[in-house]
C-alpha cells in the first residue's frame, strides 16, 4: 500500500518560463511554460529539439502570497520545482491544455528559484541560428493563395478566447489566415458549441497562416489534443496534421524578454521538421532588417514598440493590412498589438479604414491612439472575445475609446453568436463576423458545402447586432 502512495506521489523539477498577465488592479494571472528535457541538435535542419513539456496557469496574487520575489520575474527563466500532491506551502496551478480537450488537472508549485539558461537553451528560445525567409518568397506565397479569389472580405471567426482571422474570398472560403487561435481548456467555456473546421476548405486552396505572435491563443488550434501523463508530471500534445500541411509566417525574437516559449518552440519545431517543397519548410520566419512586405492585396507590417507600449511580445509581431489591388480603404488585423506599435498608423497620414479586428480581445489600448475609420466605409469593428473570459475582456474603457474615434454602431464581439442553418436541417449557433471594404458590395455566398460543413459560415453583414458590453473580471478569493 505505501508503494502505491508513492507511486501516486511524485514530484518533478523543470526550467520555466514566466509570464505575467497583469490587470488594472494589480491581479492578473501567471503562466509558467516548462520543459525537463534538455536542448539538443536533431533534424535536417539542424534545429534544437525539446521534451518534457508541462505549462501551469495560476492566480498572480495568490502565487505572490507565496512567492513575493516572482513580481519582478516576467519573462525570466525560474527552476520550479512541481508535485503531484499539495504540501504545506504549496501553491496549487492548473495544467493547461489544448485541443479538444478541457479536462481539468492541478499540480502544486512546491519552490521556485532563479535560473540562468546555457547559452546553448538561450539561443534555441531566440530562435538565433534558424534561417530566415526571402521577402519574394512570403509575398509570393501570399499572392499565389490569393489567384482568383475574385471579391475580398475578411472573417473573424469565432474561436472563443484566442484569435482567428482570414482573408476570404468570394464564396467564403479562406485563402490567407490571420491567426490560428482557439481557446485552451482554462477558457474552455468560451468556445463555441460546434468546433469550426477551419481546414475544411483545404481542396479549393491550402490557406497560409500569418502568425501575429507566438502567444498560445494565436496559434493553439495547430494542437489537435493534449494528454497529461501523470507518471512524468508532463503533457504530451499532438499535433493537428492539417495545421503543419501550410507555410506559417512569423517573426523571431529581438530581444531577450521577447523569446518564445518552450510550448511555441516544440511548435516551431514541428514546423520546420515539415517540408512543403524541397529544401523549404512549413516555417517561414520574417527576414532580418525588414520593416515591410507588400503583396498584391495589401502588406505585412513589423510592429515595433514605442515609448507608449511595452516592449513584449505583443507589441513586436506582425500587423496585416489588407487593401484589394492596393486601392482605396485598408481593413487592419492587429493581433495583441497595441496601436502606436504599428508604424503605418502613425506614419501614413493618407490610410484609410473601412474595418478592423481590435488589439488583444478589447483589452486596455493607448486610447489617444485609436485609428479612425473612413466615413461612408462599412466601419466595422470586430473584438475577438469569449464571453465569461477570465480576464474581464473587452473593458469599458476601450469599447469608450473605440466609439470615441467614430466606430460607434459597428462594433460587434463573436462571443455574440446568432443561429446559423447549415442547409441540411441543422442549426449552430457562431459569431463569426465578416469585414467587408465596401457597403455596396455583397456578401461572400456561404453556399458551399465546405463552409457549412466546416462551420464557417458568416453572419450576414445587415443582421442586426448586439451592442457590445464590456467583460466583467471574476472575483477570486485572496
Amino acid at each position: 500500500m505505501k508503494e502505491h502512495d508513492q507511486m501516486k506521489r511524485r514530484r518533478k523539477t523543470f526550467k520555466a518560463l514566466i509570464d505575467i498577465e497583469r490587470d488594472g488592479d494589480g491581479d492578473g494571472w501567471v503562466t509558467f511554460d516548462c520543459f525537463s528535457a534538455r536542448i539538443s541538435r536533431s533534424g535536417y535542419y539542424g534545429h534544437k529539439r525539446i521534451g518534457g513539456l508541462l505549462t501551469l496557469r495560476l492566480p498572480f496574487m495568490s502565487l505572490v502570497q507565496r512567492f513575493p520575489a516572482i513580481e519582478e520575474s516576467e519573462n525570466r527563466w525560474v527552476q520550479l520545482n512541481v508535485a503531484s500532491h499539495a504540501s504545506e506551502k504549496s501553491v496549487e496551478a492548473l495544467v493547461v491544455m489544448f485541443g479538444d480537450n478541457a479536462e481539468p488537472v492541478v499540480l502544486h508549485i512546491c519552490d521556485i528559484t532563479p535560473l540562468e539558461l546555457s547559452k546553448e537553451e538561450h539561443d534555441a528560445f531566440m530562435l538565433t541560428s534558424a534561417p530566415r525567409s526571402p521577402e519574394t518568397l512570403i509575398s509570393g506565397v501570399l499572392d499565389v493563395s490569393l489567384q482568383h479569389a475574385g471579391q475580398l472580405s475578411v472573417a473573424a471567426y469565432d474561436v472563443g478566447q484566442g484569435n482567428c482571422n482570414a482573408i476570404i474570398d468570394e464564396f467564403a472560403h479562406p485563402r490567407v489566415f490571420f491567426d490560428l487561435g482557439w481557446a485552451p481548456n482554462f477558457h474552455a467555456w468560451t468556445r463555441p458549441r460546434r468546433q469550426p473546421n477551419l481546414f475544411s476548405c483545404d481542396d479549393v486552396r491550402v490557406a497560409p497562416v500569418i502568425l501575429s505572435h507566438w502567444d498560445m491563443d494565436h496559434w493553439s488550434y495547430a494542437i489537435a489534443r493534449s494528454q497529461y501523463n501523470p507518471t512524468s508530471l508532463t503533457t504530451r500534445h499532438e499535433w493537428n496534421r492539417e495545421a503543419l500541411a501550410r507555410f506559417w509566417i512569423a517573426r523571431a525574437p529581438e530581444r531577450p524578454e521577447h523569446q518564445v516559449s518552450p510550448l511555441a518552440l516544440s511548435f516551431y519545431e514541428a514546423l520546420t521538421n515539415k517540408q512543403l517543397m524541397p529544401g523549404i519548410s512549413a516555417m517561414l520566419l520574417w527576414p532580418d532588417n525588414c520593416r515591410q512586405i507588400r503583396f498584391s492585396e495589401g502588406w505585412l507590417e513589423a510592429c515595433e514598440p514605442t515609448t507608449q507600449t511595452p516592449a513584449d511580445r505583443n507589441n513586436t509581431g506582425i500587423a496585416l493590412f489588407v487593401q484589394p489591388k492596393c486601392q482605396g480603404p485598408a481593413i487592419l488585423m492587429t493581433g495583441d498589438a497595441d496601436f502606436p506599435s504599428i508604424p503605418s498608423l502613425t506614419s501614413n497620414q493618407q490610410l484609410e479604414l473601412a474595418g478592423m479586428v481590435a488589439p488583444h480581445h478589447g483589452s486596455k489600448i493607448t486610447v489617444t491612439s485609436v485609428p479612425r475609420p473612413k466615413p461612408g466605409t462599412p466601419m466595422r469593428l470586430v473584438l475577438s472575445v469569449g464571453k465569461g473570459n477570465g480576464y474581464g475582456h473587452p473593458t469599458q474603457a476601450s469599447l469608450n475609446a473605440y466609439q470615441a474615434a467614430g466606430w460607434h454602431g459597428t462594433a460587434v464581439l463573436t462571443q455574440d453568436r446568432q443561429i446559423c442553418w447549415d442547409g441540411h436541417n441543422h442549426d449552430h449557433a457562431h459569431g463569426n463576423v465578416i469585414l467587408k471594404f465596401s457597403v455596396n458590395t455583397p456578401d461572400p455566398l456561404c453556399g458551399c458545402w465546405r463552409v457549412r460543413m466546416g462551420s464557417l459560415c458568416l453572419t450576414p453583414s445587415m443582421a442586426p447586432t448586439v451592442p457590445p458590453i464590456a467583460g466583467v473580471k471574476p472575483v477570486r478569493l485572496r
